[in-house]
């Protein structure tokens, strides 16, 4: 047993010095071993790497070893005790995305030579990857979470750690005029459905603006009262100009206005008197407003005023919605579930390839929180390591079904007016026929004078011959007739 001991030892020291790119994990997803190959790769030493867990997402809001350490995590089918290949960007410390192909290998027993048939850990070789075999051996689940992360160090490193997951062509011009938001202290008017990211916008040009270090103060027009509204400008007011503030202490530096056309117009006013040039000095705050209706709109209906409008849309930048970002729809799907991995113990690698012809046919009317929402409990409902149609919430299945339903029938509008004009016409000449055109005996057929009768002739243009043909209409002649009844009692 000594003899397999130093060989056991001997081994260990091996990997620990070998070039290849060689790592351990246990079975909590904890780094246990990181050899001098892993070292000279990813430029991390092994004493800051071992010992943090990997979350099997792609490494967009973290930093430091729990971000090597994401892109080092197996997807969950090798946990299940499954030896696959994967591609994979590794992050290094100075940044850098190092694409390579990972092999993943379960340690059944280990280390108890295998008197216990559990999974014990997981063997990793880091190796080149090859353009073509990179998807020979790997799924597209395990294609879309490399992908994601592959797509997500490019926009990190070109717009800041806060960008958004964005592929599609609309998406790409919002984080062009992104950055040029970000170059200014100009304001800024983000238009969009309700749901598609405009706070999260707001956020990502306020900590990559001008003065990131200052206050971003998020006011909600649609749910704060005037009262409330009024309170909070007047603090932030009160704040700059009693000499409180200075560059060296955080202070209010972004007002985002969400739902602006709800801001009382008293408001609007004052906004636009602190801010217009005038005998007090410049306000330095900076004012980004949202909104999902049409403000040129309001300011017809008198609810947003027109210098308020001009103040608060010097840039404006259009959202599309989730339905017409169809090649960004899968990483959003992608990203909401290994942004959910880092909160528990249990990992989901991706989504049935079934389920995604059903995202994409639906329109998605709550956007990115709606997404967020179904893969939050889809991912509580499966008990797979994938995502699958039959876990898909029940509401989403019928808001599908419903989609596709013809629209209810609505019923045409009656207006009064004209009908009761038609019948007039219709009375009027039953009325000269039976009276063989004596206007005195129609009006008493009719129940009135004589004048009135000849005005309504005059009004309706009858003129002094009328026709007794005409376009037959029976439904209107039954109605006339049955008015035209006499219902006075038999003598």
């Amino acid at each position: 047993m000594a003899k397999l001991g130093r060989k056991g030892n001997e081994l260990g020291s091996w990997l620990a010095k070998a070039g290849s790119a060689v790592f351990l994990l246990d079975s909590d997803r904890r780094i246990v071993a990181f050899n001098a190959g892993c070292e000279r790769l990813t430029g991390w030493p092994a004493a800051e790497v071992l010992g943090t867990i990997c979350h099997y997402g792609s490494p967009d809001e973290i930093a430091g070893p729990a971000a090597l350490a994401a892109s080092l995590c197996p997807p969950p089918e090798v946990f299940a005790g499954h030896e696959l290949a994967a591609p994979a960007h590794l992050v290094h410390k100075d940044g850098r995305a190092l694409p390579r192909m990972l092999n993943f290998f379960p340690l059944n027993g280990f280390p108890l030579n295998g008197a216990d048939e559990r999974l014990q850990g997981v063997l990793g070789i880091v190796t080149a990857l090859k353009p073509s075999t990179a998807a020979t051996d790997s799924s597209i689940a395990r294609q879309l979470h490399a992908e994601l992360g592959a797509v997500r160090m490019s926009l990190k490193q070109r717009f800041g750690p806060n960008s958004l997951v964005a592929r599609c062509v609309a998406m790409r011009k919002v984080l062009a005029q992104t950055v040029l938001a970000r170059q200014t202290s100009c304001f800024v008017l983000l238009e969009g459905e309700s749901g598609v990211g405009k706070e999260h916008l707001a956020r990502m040009i306020h900590l990559g603006g001008t003065n990131p270090q200052d206050w971003f103060v998020p006011l909600d027009c649609r749910r704060l009262g005037f009262d409330e509204l009024e309170r909070v400008w007047t603090r932030l007011l009160e704040v700059h100009r009693s000499g409180t503030s200075s560059g060296t202490i955080a202070q209010p530096g972004t007002i985002y206005l969400s739902d602006v056309e709800c801001l009382p117009r008293d408001l609007q006013e004052r906004l636009v008197a602190a801010f217009l040039p005038g005998e007090q000095p410049a306000l330095p705050l900076r004012l980004i407003a949202s909104t999902s209706c049409n403000l040129q709109q309001a300011v017809a209906d008198d609810q947003v005023r027109a210098d308020f409008l001009a103040l608060v849309s010097p840039l404006v930048i259009s959202v599309p919605p989730l339905r017409q970002r169809g090649d960004d729809l899968p990483l959003l799907a992608q990203h909401f579930l290994e942004e959910q991995n880092r909160h528990e113990s249990r990992q989901i690698g991706s989504f049935d390839d079934a389920l995604w012809p059903l995202f994409r046919h639906y329109d998605w009317p709550g956007n990115l929180d709606e997404l967020q929402a179904v893969i939050r409990e889809a991912r509580a409902q499966t008990t797979d390591t994938l995502v699958r149609v039959a876990d898909l919430p029940y509401r989403f299945r019928t808001a599908l079904d419903a989609q596709d339903l013809p629209a209810p029938f609505e019923p045409p509008v009656l207006k009064l007016d004209p009908l009761l004009e038609k019948v007039e016409r219709r009375l009027i000449q039953l009325a000269l026929d039976r009276s063989r055109n004596n206007k005195s005996q129609a009006a008493e057929f009719l129940g009135i004078h004589r004048a009135r009768i000849l005005r309504r002739i005059e009004q309706l243009g009858l003129g002094s011959t009328l026709p007794t043909g005409g376009v037959p209409d029976p439904e209107l002649d039954e109605l006339a007739s049955e008015l035209m009844k006499d219902d006075s009692p038999e003598p």
